[in-house]
């Protein structure tokens, strides 16, 4: 049996083999909006769009993605634009009510965390991945709907309502509080448009710089338990083993956070 695990370090390669899968297309988008605002006209839409662009920087947002957020913005409402018009590229910090669709690469058990006004709150995670990229979830509301839809590694979601803060990694974090929700994703022809973690996967010797990727090889070791401290003085857990090429070309020591209640793997699996 080989065994499947996940990386999460940087990567240029992804995102060059990305490709925006839209149920739309930017000139369909613009002609909506003219219809609703033709005061507006098409020269002054586009500096809007561009004024956008500028102002969230950094190289987030598409045009689709910016026409969106203007849209939005002026209080028009494109019932047209589908959910995967904002894709996870098009995350920014402080972006509010927004909705996207992508598939989940990790589900995480739920956790605590200290509130400012005091007390314990309860969270859980879920990394999502799209063509462009990755992002972290973040649900501070409705945990058990993760586990009542029976959501797991690949499935199709789209998030309703979501909120963007500034992550742990000083990247954008997806975030739903009250008003928001995830739904397990039914449109059979978006969904086959989606990238699947198969697609990610590669063979370990294959490995150079990467982002988001699905990892496959032969274990080496017998993976072992372990644990570290937090700076906040708190104890976690970690497991890991030496994952080997196919052809044998290739080891490397993958480490498993918090995976201690994963099954022991042998060499060979």
């Amino acid at each position: 049996m080989r065994a499947l695990t996940y990386s999460r370090r940087r990567s240029r390669r992804l995102a060059t083999q990305s490709e925006w899968f839209q149920m739309y297309d930017f000139d369909t988008l613009v002609e909506e909006v003219l219809k609703q605002r033709p005061d507006l006209g098409r020269a002054k839409l586009d500096k809007l769009i561009e004024e956008k662009k500028c102002a969230v920087g950094g190289g987030y947002l598409t045009d689709q993605g910016a026409l969106f957020l203007v849209a939005g913005e002026l209080g028009i409402q494109l019932k047209s634009i589908d959910s995967s018009d904002l894709t996870l590229k098009d995350l920014y910090i402080g972006a509010n009510d927004i909705t996207v669709v992508a598939r989940v690469l990790a589900v995480y058990p739920g956790s605590t965390s200290a509130r400012k006004e005091g007390g314990e709150g309860r969270y859980r995670r879920l990394n999502l991945f799209d063509r462009n990229g990755m992002a972290i979830l973040t649900m501070w509301e409705e945990l058990e709907a993760v586990d009542r839809l029976g959501v797991g590694v690949d499935t199709p979601l789209r998030v309703v309502s979501a909120y963007v803060k500034t992550g742990l990694d000083g990247k954008p974090a997806l975030n739903l509080g009250k008003k928001g929700r995830i739904e397990v994703l039914k449109d059979e022809g978006l969904v086959t448009k989606m990238p699947s973690v198969p697609e990610l996967e590669r063979d370990i010797a294959a490995i150079t710089e990467t982002d988001v990727i699905a990892v496959r090889g032969i274990v080496q070791s017998d993976s072992k338990d372990s644990e570290f401290t937090r700076g906040d003085g708190s104890r976690g857990t970690f497991k890991h083993f030496m994952l080997g090429s196919e052809s044998g070309s290739k080891q490397q020591r993958i480490v498993i956070w918090n995976g201690s209640d994963l099954p022991t793997l042998r060499p060979g699996e």
